[in-house]
């Protein structure tokens, strides 16, 4: 059997491990006091790595004194069919001119977060609302006057966002490029802040979920004798020195009791507001799959999984549409 020798350490590949450490720590250095969250990298629910945003790539390239320049490589403009879709590839190069990487960026406007956008309705029946909210179509959100009900639609002005879009494939080009040219892929990941759930809109619904959490605990209180003993155990109901009387009391509740007991019972789910928001907003099924990957306690979860169906069933059928 042939014995595959070890390649001696040159003075040039020392000097290459040492560069490449500089620039590490340089990297890491520069993470911590200078970039800023929610302006120049995201943390999104679901994704173990936070994502960088333009801002933070372009401190990054002025950080390593590099240079980037655009091509659109393929685009496509069917206005008949409401179809727009653009391709750019970013090249790096470093202060000497040369080129340090390249990459590509695409986006077309069948992307969910671009084909469909949220307008308020008449809010529906209780039934129907629950169907919606199921499928990904309908939802209520605050407004100035207070909270109101919106539903997805289709977009009527696709061909207004034709310089969106084409700015959009840049940018992901961008942060790639970027990544590949700075070694960041170990700190950040792209992409994922084109989900809805970073952006503005996001952050609003996140503060919506926030704020809705605290009229549910209001009404819960007083409803906790007889709902108690119809929940899963809970190690801080076990503290209650009224425990043990309340057990005996399921069989004298009422109709009206066992109705509050259901709409109470979503709360008790081991599924956090913000994963709910993250499968929700999930802009491709790639995102769901890292979003059930990186939720490893609840991938036995019933409701987690009807969750993820839905959302993968309605992606596609866009998809397909």
């Amino acid at each position: 059997m042939e014995t595959l020798e070890l390649t001696t350490i040159t003075d040039e590949m020392q000097s290459s491990i040492t560069h490449m450490a500089q620039m590490r720590n340089a990297l890491i250095a520069f993470t911590k006091e200078v970039l800023v969250k929610e302006q120049d990298y995201g943390v999104v629910p679901g994704v173990q790595k936070p994502t960088l945003l333009k801002p933070g790539a372009e401190k990054l390239m002025n950080l390593f004194g590099m240079s980037v320049e655009f091509d659109c490589t393929d685009k496509v403009l069917d206005i008949q069919s409401k179809f727009i879709a653009y391709t750019y590839k970013a090249t790096a190069r470093n202060k000497d001119g040369r080129i340090v990487t390249q990459c590509e960026g695409s986006v077309n406007s069948y992307e969910p977060k671009y084909r469909y956008i949220w307008m308020e309705k008449a809010k529906p029946s209780q039934a129907v609302q629950d169907q919606l909210k199921a499928e990904g179509m309908g939802k209520f959100r605050k407004s100035s006057s207070g909270w109101i009900w919106v539903e997805r639609t289709e977009n009527p002005d696709l061909v207004g966002l034709q310089n969106t879009l084409q700015k959009m494939a840049q940018k992901r080009a961008f942060v790639g490029a970027i990544l590949l040219a700075t070694n960041a892929s170990e700190f950040f990941t792209q992409d994922v802040e084109d989900m809805g759930f970073i952006d503005v809109e996001a952050t609003v619904i996140e503060n919506e979920v926030k704020a809705a959490a605290k009229p549910k605990e209001e009404v819960k209180a007083p409803a906790t004798a007889p709902s108690q003993p119809m929940r899963p155990a809970q190690p801080r109901e076990n503290k209650n020195s009224i425990a043990a009387p309340v057990a005996e009391q399921p069989k004298k509740a009422t109709k009206a009791q066992v109705k509050e007991v259901a709409k109470a019972e979503p709360e008790v789910s081991p599924i956090s507001g913000e994963t709910r928001m993250a499968i929700e907003q999930a802009p491709d099924v790639a995102t769901l799959y890292l979003i059930h990957k990186a939720n490893v306690e609840l991938q036995q979860d019933e409701q987690f999984i009807k969750l993820l169906s839905s959302k993968k069933a309605e992606l596609r059928k866009g998809i397909a549409a």
